[in-house]
């Protein structure tokens, strides 16, 4: 049942950010058509450029371009923190936009801008309408009012402010890594596409600190995992943007899933330093022209990365074909409910983003233990290799005999690696980054937990070791081995 009473309060709350956008707007219109009028750049609006690696880079206006865009409210109203520390405010006075917050202060839907304990401010008030008339400004130019644009623009403060709940889509960029497709669909509600110019622009802007992430590897994304159908709780209005700017672990381990995925499929060298959170149909403020976008920076990808690797060639590149198998084992990790398999796909991340070759062996190890294993600790690797053997004959990819062999190697590698039986090298030798120790069995490593993981997600019934045991090595049941 609709509550006509909350219909007609939220009307007259448009109508008052209407008078008051209107009101604002005509004042900043004034002192555009003044010939003498100065107004002050958007210094740290973005600018973007591509590398010769075909990945994007950021930087900003800075003061003295001319093309950097102009701050018009902020001849009356400051548009950021340092505007604020700034600002003198003159002496024109607002009452449309009094009104505005004398109404939030009496009204229900105003206990969004309250915080704690504090009294009700209406700087948050100011700064969404003067927001929204810079946006305005930026987006339909600096002629007469349009009513339609207006709307386009207002609409969606409303809705962040009236809303039970904030509708937003998760957009992951993914750090030093070509595709071969524009956008390509995973599942009902996630896909793969290219980062349009305003998300990247958008997304130039969060904050770094603390996080450990260069920015060159920030910036160097083309494509996104994007994720739909996420809300947040309706909050105060500083309290959805600190919620937005820390998502929730829920949202890292489906990220998580994505990049397991994603190298189970590929062997992509891959990561993410970013995620995005976008509003979807709502705003509590704009910067400019730019898409809402909140989120957080993080240090997911390997170190690697660090050193210039944005630049130049070298990259992964994931072929159309490789997108097919990343979405297939995309949808059978999402089906999957397993602790083991959730383990396993941890440790594929751990191994494939180590900057350590020892550490990402032992990552790799742990993960075929925890799928191949049983809790008869007993001749561990021999039987790992003869289970992995074993599920080499449903692949139909590998020779069971080289599976064998190859997970042999790499538990006499683990073997030499944990009970320190590698001799050690001479002191003070440098090396070459090739002559790094344990990079091949590192790979290897990777490799045959990415294989086993592809195998059990296709045939979940074998994720209980001991029908590994019944079903393919005591009592064969393939077709080929009936006949013997």
């Amino acid at each position: 049942m609709i509550d006509e009473a909350a219909v007609e309060r939220a009307r007259s709350l448009y109508r008052a950010f209407e008078a008051a956008f209107d009101e604002l707007h005509a004042a900043v219109l004034e002192k555009i058509g003044n010939p003498g009028q100065y107004f002050s750049p958007h210094h740290d609006y973005p600018i973007m450029s591509r590398m010769d690696s075909g990945f994007p880079i950021f930087h900003e206006h800075g003061f003295y371009k001319d093309k950097t865009p102009r701050n018009y409210v902020g001849a009356f109203r400051p548009t950021s923190l340092l505007g604020a520390f700034m600002h003198v405010r003159p002496e024109k006075e607002f009452p449309e936009g009094a009104k505005l917050i004398s109404l939030l202060k009496e009204d229900e839907f105003g206990k969004r801008f309250y915080q704690l304990d504090l009294p009700f401010s209406g700087h948050d008030v100011d700064g969404m309408v003067a927001t929204a008339v810079e946006r305005y400004l930026h987006v339909y130019g600096t002629g007469p009012l349009n009513f339609a644009n207006r709307r386009k623009v207002l609409h969606r403060i409303l809705m962040g402010v009236i809303r039970d709940d904030y509708p937003v889509t998760v957009m992951v960029p993914i750090a030093l890594t070509h595709f071969a497709a524009d956008r390509f669909r995973l599942s009902r509600n996630a896909y793969l596409a290219c980062i349009p110019s305003g998300l990247q622009l958008a997304r130039s802007r969060m904050d770094r600190r603390g996080s450990g992430a260069v920015a060159g590897v920030v910036s160097a994304a083309t494509h996104a995992y994007v994720s739909t159908d996420w809300s947040m709780p309706a909050s105060t209005i500083r309290g959805v943007r600190d919620g937005l700017n820390d998502p929730s672990q829920n949202v890292l381990e489906e990220i998580d899933i994505f990049f397991a995925a994603l190298r189970a499929a590929t062997g992509a060298i891959t990561g993410y330093a970013q995620v995005c959170m976008v509003p979807r149909r709502w705003s509590v403020g704009y910067y400019v022209d730019l898409p809402p976008v909140f989120g957080a920076t993080y240090r997911r990808y390997p170190n690697s990365f660090d050193n210039y690797g944005w630049t130049g060639s070298g990259q992964s590149v994931v072929t159309a074909r490789e997108l097919e198998d990343v979405r297939r084992l995309y949808n059978l990790i999402l089906g999957r409910q397993e602790e083991r398999v959730a383990i396993a796909l941890k440790r594929l991340n751990s191994c494939m983003t180590r900057d350590d070759a020892v550490d990402a062996i032992l990552d790799a190890t742990i993960g075929l233990e925890v799928l191949l294993g049983d809790q008869e600790n007993q001749a561990l690797s021999y039987k790992l290799r003869l289970r992995a053997g074993a599920l080499a004959r449903l692949s139909g990819t590998r020779k069971p005999s080289e599976v064998v062999a190859s997970v042999k190697k790499i538990y006499e590698v683990r073997s030499a690696i944990v009970h320190g039986l590698k001799t050690k090298k001479p002191k003070k030798r440098l090396l070459e980054p090739e002559a790094e120790p344990y990079v091949a069995e590192r790979a290897a490593a990777a490799d045959m937990l990415r294989f086993v993981i592809d195998i059990l997600l296709e045939h979940p019934v074998y994720l209980d070791p001991l029908k590994i045991d019944a079903d393919l090595l005591i009592e064969p049941a393939l077709p080929e081995r009936q006949g013997e």
